[in-house]
């Protein structure tokens, strides 16, 4: 028997379904595709920070359509548009920045093909993560299992905006960064349960903070570092959450 949802997918014109949400994840596809011609088009410290900045902004687009969709409106086509911006902009982007920003830009070739599995294994990752989340009731998404593709590509971005501002030493930094996309990898398909986080009493705030910081970057040519590594630090705080929360009851 037909929904009146698939109804409506069958009868409608494509572009009468979308909705305000469904918009906002198309921007999110959008900036995420455009931070993977940033590094693709030119391999300078410039273009990969517009890019990686560009991945952030996404993050940021992305819990605005989720809190939309909840408290205003929302369409058929809603679950899977965001999905699908979510594997560019968190999947497909950050495994391309990475891998540019090792061999194009850091010059590291001792172990391309263990760079090249990992991202690959990182965008297989997101994409099974996505998913199973899709797959998963309403009611279970409170908690759910796995570490966010959002976040994961959140920290990544995050990470390699700290080390290009800083100018940190490259070899120690990329075997982190190559570490922690391992590292990754298994969190999204883990059966780890985190929180979910997407509340307007914490997206909006952190939206206007960020679109502010944006602006002074992009116009004023301010040093992004200090809310980098902030951003990089809440997103390290959220990814050792539910060890913290196993190990609590342990201590009293």
């Amino acid at each position: 028997m037909e929904t009146r949802n698939d109804s409506n997918i069958n009868t409608e014109s494509i572009l009468k379904l979308i909705k305000l949400p469904d918009l906002l994840s198309i921007c999110n596809a959008l900036f995420g595709f455009s931070a993977i011609l940033f590094v693709l088009a030119s391999v300078t410290e410039r273009a990969i920070e517009n890019a990686l900045v560009l991945i952030l902004i996404a993050a940021v687009v992305d819990g605005l359509d989720g809190m939309v969709a909840r408290n205003i409106e929302h369409s058929p086509l809603g679950k899977y548009l965001d999905s699908l911006a979510d594997m560019v902009s968190f999947g497909v982007a950050p495994a391309i920045a990475v891998y540019v920003l090792l061999r194009n830009y850091l010059h590291v070739y001792d172990y391309a093909y263990v760079t090249l599995a990992l991202c690959g294994a990182y965008v297989i990752s997101g994409m099974l993560r996505l998913a199973r989340f899709d797959a998963k009731p309403f009611f279970q998404k409170v908690y759910f299992e796995g570490f966010p593709i959002t976040g994961s590509a959140i920290f990544l971005a995050s990470f390699m905006l700290v080390f290009i501002e800083l100018q940190l030493p490259f070899y120690p930094y990329s075997f982190l960064l190559i570490a922690s996309m391992g590292i990754l990898c298994f969190l999204m398909t883990s059966r780890i349960r985190y929180r979910n986080i997407k509340d307007k009493r914490i997206v909006i705030p952190v939206g206007i903070v960020f679109f502010m910081l944006f602006f002074f970057y992009k116009f004023f040519s301010l040093p992004f570092v200090y809310p980098a590594a902030v951003i990089f630090a809440l997103t390290a705080f959220y990814l050792c959450s539910p060890f913290a929360r196993v190990r609590a009851p342990a201590l009293r």
